[in-house]
């Protein structure tokens, strides 16, 4: 299982490498892009010895050479429209973009997986059509349209939450949160709900009802440890989905992350900072769903198996 992480692991590098290289080239083919006078040679590094031993000119390639390097081996993102070096905003920006992102997360498993072990324990029942009609409803609702609404709802009509950034640190994250989050539990509880009453119908089931074992224990001690394991391998595109939902809930509710950092740059046309918000965001993704993989990979037995069966297999081929 290690050798698995490890791999899994190593996929960040390559993958990371082929994004920047993407959206270097978009930006790079952009008129009037600064991007193509990009300084090639450092000021003396390992780098610059490399290209000088080669004669390497300042072409594209090279450019986005001196790029991944100054970003993955100094933190250099370069300056931002202020002149200031873009990496100490990158900061903050990503930790509150990764807070709201955890706090969704949270909230969504939280809250959907419980209505979804509801709805299903309860098929065809009110409590049931209350539950799919209320996620199918939330789950058609756009990002945007759930931002006004949440707003209109908490700070006009209520008035009990304000939208700034000058809001308290503990406030200003709520509404953005529940604008993302309402959309990951519906989805969630509607994965939830489909995968339990699979479980629900299996002979397992049955077998366990007449040994007598009550509904509750059967319910949350097994059916549900078997019938979360297709919900955590639909968590990574989730977690992606809400992350890219991030990005005008920030600029709505004027909280300073990453998609408020990269829509105000996409303005300005910095084109520094449009990288370094997608080079971030892109390891923030990669990463999270790795984990996800490493966790889906301990949770399903078939797996383990094959990972088992792999290494015995190489092990008898080095025997021979």
């Amino acid at each position: 299982m290690v050798r698995y992480a490890i791999k899994r692991f190593l996929i960040i590098i390559p993958l990371v490498l082929t994004i920047v290289l993407i959206v270097f080239t978009l930006l790079n083919a952009l008129p009037g892009s600064y991007i193509n006078v990009l300084p090639v040679y450092g000021d003396g590094d390992a780098l610059d010895s490399v290209l000088s031993f080669f004669n390497a000119n300042n072409s594209f390639f090279t450019r986005y050479i001196r790029y991944c390097y100054n970003v993955f081996f100094h933190l250099d993102f370069g300056r931002s429209a202020n002149s200031f070096s873009f990496v100490d905003s990158l900061v903050p920006y990503t930790v509150t973009s990764l807070t709201i992102l955890m706090y969704s997360v949270g909230i969504t498993l939280f809250a959907g997986i419980p209505l979804g072990v509801y709805s299903a324990t309860r098929k065809n029942r009110p409590g049931d059509r209350i539950i799919n009609i209320i996620a199918l409803i939330f789950s058609s609702i756009p990002s945007y349209s759930m931002a006004l609404l949440i707003a209109l709802l908490f700070s006009l009509y209520l008035g009990v939450l304000p939208i700034g950034v000058y809001s308290p640190p503990t406030v200003k994250y709520i509404m953005p949160t529940l604008t993302i989050a309402l959309g990951g539990i519906s989805a969630i509880a509607r994965m939830t709900r489909s995968s339990m009453l699979d479980e629900l119908e299996q002979p397992y089931i049955t077998a366990l009802r007449s040994k007598g074992l009550n509904n509750r224990t059967i319910i949350y001690r097994h059916a549900l440890k078997n019938a979360i394991v297709p919900v955590i391998s639909a968590l990574g595109g989730l977690v992606s989905k809400l992350l890219c939902g991030t990005f005008v809930v920030e600029l709505f509710f004027n909280v300073r992350g990453l998609g408020y950092c990269m829509l105000t740059s996409l303005g300005s046309r910095s084109y520094h900072e449009i990288l370094g918000c997608i080079v971030i965001m892109t390891v923030i993704l990669v990463i999270l769903n790795i984990i996800i993989d490493i966790i889906y990979s301990f949770l399903n037995p078939q797996i383990k198996l094959q990972i088992t069966a792999k290494r015995s297999q190489e092990k008898r081929i080095w025997d021979e």
